[in-house]
C-alpha cells in the first residue's frame, strides 16, 4: 500500500478544509463537513489502519482476501481522489448556481409555529408512535424476557429477521427522532423563563424525552439512531442564535469542548457499546475496529474495480429505486421488489453479504456513483452534491428554522457516507412530514383566529 497515497489523500482533504474555513463563515450544519469527514474516514483514517494492522483497519477480512485489498488499495485511493476532486470543484468553482438553488428549495415558516400548543402535541405523538414502532418489532419477534436484555440491544438479530415486510414499524421509530428535532428546536430556541415548581417540571420532561427516545433506539440496537439523537440537541446549540449574539459568540469558544465531547461519546457509542450489543469483548483494537466499522467504503471501492464494469452500469437506476421504492409499504403494493436502490450495488461488490437477513451494507457515495456513472459518476456526482450541500449552507446561515431541523436530522447520515438515494428518500420524507406539521399547525392557527373574530349578536330581549 503506497502511504504516499494516504499522506497525499489527506493533504487533499485538509486543504479543501482550509479553503473552506478560509472564505466562509463555519456552521455546525453545513452538509459539506458532513461529507469531507465521512471521506476522511473511509479514504484517509482507513487505509492508514489497515496499512497498519488489518485486524483493526479491516472491516470484511472474511469476505475479501487481505491480498486482493492490499493490490487493489493504491487503485481504490485514486479513485477516491477523483471523487474529492470532483467534490471540491463543485464547492469552489460554482458559487452562483448554488445561490441560485438555494432560492429554489422549499421552505416553510417553521419559526413562526414553534411556540404552538399544537406544534409541541405533534412532536409527543411522533414520540409515542416510536415507541409503539418498537412494540410492534417486539411482538412481531416474539420476545419475552428481562426489560434490560432488551433496552440493551440485545434482540437487534431478532428483529433483523422480522423487519423485511414491516417497514411502517421503522418509520414510526424514525418519526421518534423526527419529534425529538421538533421538541429540540423550541427548547433550544425559544428561551422561556421558568421558576420553581414549572422549571423542575420541564427538566424533567426534557430528560425523561431524551432517554425515552434513547432508548427506543438502543433498543433496536441502531447505533447511527443514538448517535443521532445526542447529536440533535448540540447542533441546534451552535446554530440556532443568530450568529452575532453574544450567546453565539460564547457558544463557538466552547465550540472546541464541545466537539471533544462529541467525539468522545461517538467513541463510546461506536466502540464499546456496539461490542456489547454484538455479545462480543472490548478490547482496544476491537474498539477502534468497531468504532468506525459504519464507514466500509475503502474495501467496497477495492472490490468495485473488480467486480462493476462498463457493461454492467446502472445508469441511475439505483438512485430512482430508493427514491421510489423506500417509502411504499409492501402490504399496500406487494410488487416491491426485495433487493433495490443501493443493495442492488451491495449484491454486486459482496454478493456473499445477501444472506444477512435484514441488514444492509451501503458501499458510500462514490462506490455507488461509479456503478452507475462509470468514472464519469465518481467525479460528476460529488460535483452535484457539493453544489447542493453549498445551496443548503446559504439557508442555513440565513437562519431558515425549516432547514435547520432537516440537516440536524440528516446530517448524521450524511456524514456515515453511505449513499445518495437512501439520503435523498430521508431528506424527502422528512421535508414532507415536517411540512405537513407547520401546514397543520397553520391551518389551526387560522381557525382559531376566524373562531374569534366570528360576530356576536346580542340577546334577545
Amino acid at each position: 500500500m503506497n502511504l504516499l497515497l494516504i499522506v497525499l489523500n489527506c493533504l487533499g482533504v485538509a486543504a479543501l478544509a482550509w479553503l473552506r474555513l478560509r472564505k466562509d463563515q463555519f456552521n455546525w450544519l453545513d452538509p459539506s463537513w458532513a461529507f469531507l469527514g465521512g471521506y476522511a474516514i473511509n479514504y484517509c483514517v482507513r487505509p492508514a489502519l489497515y496499512a497498519a494492522n488489518p485486524e483493526v483497519g479491516g472491516v470484511y477480512r472474511d469476505l475479501y482476501p487481505e491480498a486482493m485489498i492490499r493490490q487493489g488499495a493504491n487503485g481504490a485511493l485514486l479513485f477516491s481522489m477523483i471523487g474529492l476532486l470532483g467534490f471540491a470543484a463543485g464547492d469552489r468553482l460554482f458559487p452562483n448556481a448554488a445561490k441560485r438553488l438555494a432560492l429554489r428549495l422549499p421552505s416553510v415558516p417553521l419559526r413562526e409555529f414553534v411556540g404552538s400548543r399544537l406544534y409541541g402535541f405533534i412532536a409527543l405523538a411522533f414520540f409515542l408512535l416510536g415507541a409503539a414502532g418498537l412494540y410492534g418489532f417486539v411482538r412481531m419477534a416474539g420476545w419475552s424476557g428481562p426489560l434490560l436484555e432488551l433496552l440493551a440491544g440485545g434482540q437487534r438479530d431478532a428483529f433483523m429477521q422480522v423487519i423485511l415486510g414491516h417497514g411502517y414499524f421503522t418509520l414510526a421509530m424514525q418519526l421518534s427522532i423526527v419529534g425529538w428535532a421538533l421538541i429540540c428546536a423550541k427548547w433550544v430556541g425559544i428561551h422561556r423563563r421558568r421558576t420553581g415548581m414549572r422549571r423542575v417540571l420541564h427538566a424533567v420532561l426534557r430528560s425523561d424525552w431524551f432517554v425515552g427516545t434513547l432508548l427506543i433506539w438502543t433498543a433496536f440496537g441502531e447505533r447511527a439512531s443514538i448517535l443521532a439523537v445526542v447529536f440533535i440537541p448540540l447542533a441546534f446549540r451552535f446554530t440556532l442564535p443568530p450568529f452575532d449574539s453574544p450567546a453565539a459568540r460564547r457558544q463557538r469558544r466552547r465550540a472546541a469542548v464541545w466537539a471533544l465531547a462529541g467525539v468522545l461519546t461517538f467513541a463510546a457509542v461506536a466502540g464499546p457499546i456496539g461490542l456489547m450489543m454484538k455479545g462480543k469483548d472490548v478490547d482496544a483494537a476491537g474498539t477502534v475496529g468497531m468504532a468506525i466499522s459504519a464507514w466500509d467504503s475503502f474495501e467496497f471501492t477495492v472490490a468495485a474495480q473488480h467486480y462493476v464494469g462498463i457493461a454492467n452500469l446502472a445508469w441511475g437506476s439505483t438512485y430512482v429505486g430508493d427514491l421510489v421504492y423506500t417509502w411504499l409499504p409492501r402490504a399496500v403494493f406487494p410488487w416491491k421488489p426485495e433487493r433495490y436502490g443501493a443493495v442492488v450495488v451491495q449484491d454486486r461488490v459482496a454478493p456473499d453479504l445477501m444472506d444477512s437477513v435484514g441488514a444492509t451494507f451501503p458501499t458510500g457515495f462514490l462506490v455507488e456513483a461509479y456503478a452507475n456513472f462509470w468514472y464519469f459518476g465518481v467525479f460528476l456526482v460529488p460535483l452535484g452534491l457539493a453544489i447542493v450541500f453549498r445551496a443548503i449552507y446559504h439557508r442555513l446561515q440565513e437562519q431558515d428554522w425549516f432547514w435547520i431541523v432537516q440537516m440536524a436530522l440528516l446530517f448524521p447520515m450524511l456524514a456515515s457516507f453511505r449513499g445518495v438515494g437512501s439520503a435523498g428518500a430521508a431528506l424527502t420524507a422528512n421535508l414532507a412530514v415536517v411540512g405537513s406539521v407547520v401546514l397543520a399547525c397553520s391551518w389551526a392557527s387560522r381557525l382559531h383566529r376566524a373562531l374569534r373574530n366570528l360576530p356576536t349578536f346580542p340577546a334577545p330581549a
